[in-house]
Order: C-alpha cells, then structure tokens, then sequence
C-alpha cells in the first residue's frame, strides 16, 4: 500500500485499541465526487440518499475485498475516509444526517453476514461510534449481534455515548433498552456485558431501564447458581450505578426497590461465599471487593443504616485474610442458609428467602 500507517492492536482486557499513525489524504475517487456535489445541499432527496448509500456501499466492498495481510492497515485507512468525509466542514446538516443514516443502515446489511471479517465488523463499527448520532442506532443494534466482539464492545460504546439524545425522545429510549436487555441476556463476555450495563445508566430514567437491568441480573445469577461461579466483574458497572444516591431518589417505586434489593441480595450471597475461598488471584479478589462493597452500599441506603451487616468494615480491617468474617457479615443481610439465623433482607417488605438462594 502506498500509505504508510500504524496500526497495532492492544486487546488489554479484550477490547482494541487502535494506534493510528500518519495517514496521507486519498486522492477524490469516482464514487467521491458523487457526494461532493451534493454535501452542501439543505434537502436530500431520495435520489440523493441513494447516492451517499452507494459510496458507503463501495468502500465496504473495497475494504472486505482487501487481501486478508493488508486488511488491518485498509480497516485504518477506512475509518480516516470517514472522517474525512464526515468532517467536511462544507457538509450540511442534512448531509451529515443521511451520511450517518445510511452508513448505519450498510452495516447492519453487513452484520447481518455471517462471514463477515473482524476488521471488517470493527472498522464499521468504529465509524459509527465516530460519527455518533442517533442516526447511527441501526447499525450499532446490529453490531450488538456480531459474533466479534470487539464489535459489540463499541456498539454497546456507542449507545453509552448517545445516552443524552436517547433520553430526550421517550420512543426511542425504549427501543434502545429493549435492545439492550436483549443483548445483555445474550451476551457472554463480561467485558462487553459490563458496556452494555453502562450503556443503560440513564441516571434520570431509572424506573425505565430498571427491568433491563433486573432481567439480565436474574440471567446471570442462574448462570451463577448452576456453576458459573468465577466472579467476572461484569456487574461493577451496574452497581455503581444504582449505588449513586440521585439514581435511588428517583427509584421511589416501592416493588421496584424489593426487586432491586431480592437481586442484590443473591449477588451477595454469591460474591461472600467466593470470597471465603483461598486461591483467588488478585483481579478476581478486587473484582469480588468492588462489588461487594458497592451492593452493601446500595443495600444499606435501601433499607437503612445499622441494619444487615458491615462486609465494608471487615474488608477494610484485613481483606481477604478476614474472608470468613466477611461472610458473616453477608449473612447478616440474607439470613444464614443454614441455622435460618435471620438477616435484614428477610424481613418485609424485602423477603429475601434465608441465605438468599
């Protein structure tokens, strides 16, 4: 390739990075002075959108017919096509809008393709989250479905950054955690699940993506109860969420606090048992602390302070080396599964069977 580019790949906790060197412009292209006479226009007519839909089309097609050695370096030089495009500063609005549109809509087209490459997906992908409209939303709904995930990562990315625009417009809001629940209860890396938690903190719309969240923890707690019993740390991004105290003021809904609290009770129990066994190595430890810490926080602003047990204190003291204590101290919250010893979430209106099963 006659362009010199940089392209490396640091997949740290699974999700790429990309490093991008000096990319000299491309000369216009054919397909590119097609949408150069009409990137200032106030109206797009379908005619028009017909027409940025075929550039579009043309550069995923130039990009998947790459030979597979010099495909991460063309992924680079897409995306820069892109921003070129996008960026333009004579684009008019409504250019900009369709560009995004259809762009969203060639790669859902695209996602749907069971072989579709992985630069491929990730280049597309990253284009989205680029241009970053709500225009984008078909496209990164799709991605969300990639079997790369990567892809699914910066989808989930993509929405998260949206967050602001899809809560303004209640429709459209609810389309976007719909989606959400369904890809969280299909996803299956935790890295990207924990992106899909964070794409559905709306912070001024808690009771309308509460039962995305509840529906996914239900999913991974069974997951959890039939053997999955390495705490991956998917969940420290929920519960941060819900442990910010203006996200429970607005929970004032009194069966969507028990729900809420039933759910926490089991991570609890879970996280306090895994803790009490030697071997761990240090990101699960910390994984486990995190959550536990921020559970028993939420816990005690939802039932109330000096009430259930104090993990916090015991982590604090010694770490894992008070391990057992800190179970004790679980089960001053759910009830002890064995001397029925009741804890603060068996009472009502919580209900928490004792030991939280």
């Amino acid at each position: 390739m006659q362009n010199r580019v940089l392209f490396k790949v640091a997949w740290g906790l699974g999700v790429p990075l990309l490093l991008i060197g000096s990319v000299r412009a491309q000369d216009a292209t054919p397909e590119d002075e097609t949408i150069n006479t009409i990137r200032t226009l106030l109206q797009i007519s379908p005619a028009d959108q017909r027409r940025i839909a075929l550039w579009v089309q043309v550069q995923a097609d130039k990009l998947a017919a790459t030979p597979d050695a010099e495909r991460q370096a063309a992924a680079v030089a897409f995306r820069k096509t892109f921003k070129t495009q996008f960026e333009n500063p004579a684009n008019s609005p409504p250019f900009k809008t369709q560009l995004s549109a259809q762009t969203a809509t060639i790669a859902a087209t695209q996602f749907d393709n069971a072989k579709l490459d992985q630069w491929v997906a990730y280049a597309l992908t990253r284009v989205l989250v680029d241009m970053g409209g709500v225009e984008t939303s078909a496209g990164l709904f799709a991605g969300l479905k990639s079997k790369h995930e990567p892809a699914r990562y910066l989808c989930a990315e993509g929405l998260s950054a949206q967050k602001t625009a899809i809560a303004a417009d209640k429709a459209k809001l609810d389309e976007v955690v719909q989606v959400l629940k369904v890809a969280g209860l299909a996803e299956s890396s935790p890295i990207v699940l924990g992106r899909i938690y964070l794409a559905l903190a709306h912070p001024t719309q808690v009771p309308a993506v509460l039962d995305a969240y509840l529906a996914i923890f239900e999913k991974r707690l069974t997951d959890r109860r039939g053997g999955a019993v390495t705490a991956d740390g998917a969940e420290v991004e929920a519960f941060e969420f819900f442990r910010t105290p203006s996200v429970l003021a607005v929970l004032n809904n009194p069966s969507q606090r028990e729900q809420l609290a039933r759910s926490l009770a089991v991570f609890l129990r879970l996280d306090a048992e895994r803790y009490n066994t030697t071997g761990l190595d240090f990101y699960e430890v910390d994984r486990l602390e995190r959550m536990m810490d921020s559970v028993e926080a939420i816990l005690t602003e939802l039932v109330g302070a000096g009430k259930g047990g104090k993990i916090r204190d015991e982590i604090a003291a010694g770490g894992q080396d008070r391990r057992a204590e800190v179970l004790a101290e679980a089960y001053k919250w759910v009830g002890h599964p064995q001397s029925k010893d009741p804890g603060a979430l068996n009472a009502s209106p919580w209900n928490v069977a004792p030991g939280a099963p």
